[in-house]
């Protein structure tokens, strides 16, 4: 049996612009710039940087696109946030479209209820409604949901 993971330590997302990507997780997600954990190349040119995310456990990174960090794929999805519930996947919706991002109607999913959303680079995240009483007790459904 493998050993256990404590916890999500950063997710990365690859843009084209650095100064463009903090500005957006900032206004989309709440973000905050770390600057002490800017990441610098061996010439001192800033390649990446490091956010703080109100509620993600773990930090996240963005960094300029190269060859070895190309931009994502349209459609990928790195990563889905977690919601408390309903009410507050409805506040996030109301939020997003607040501040323009780019994002879906609220859909039915197989254990809840989802909004994607899609950075200036094509990544798609997704906000998804904790289940009720945890995922054991969540009823897994393959009929009604949205796709």
């Amino acid at each position: 049996m493998a050993p256990a993971v404590s916890g999500i330590h950063h997710a990365t997302f690859v843009v084209r612009d650095l100064d463009a990507g903090i500005a957006w997780f900032g206004s989309v997600l709440g973000a905050q710039h770390r600057p002490r954990f800017d990441h610098h190349d061996a010439d001192g040119v800033l390649y990446g940087v490091v956010l703080e995310l109100p509620g993600f456990p773990g930090m996240i990174e963005i960094r300029i696109a190269t060859d070895d960090y190309p931009l994502p794929v349209a459609g990928y999805d790195p990563v889905t946030f977690e919601v408390t519930d309903d009410a507050e996947l409805q506040l996030w919706l109301e939020h997003l479209e607040t501040v323009g991002a780019l994002h879906t109607p609220i859909k039915r999913r197989r254990t809840g209820q989802s909004i994607e959303l899609f950075t200036p680079d094509g990544a798609l995240l997704r906000l998804f409604t904790a289940p009720v009483g945890g995922f054991d007790e969540v009823p897994f459904q393959e009929q009604h949901v949205d796709h």
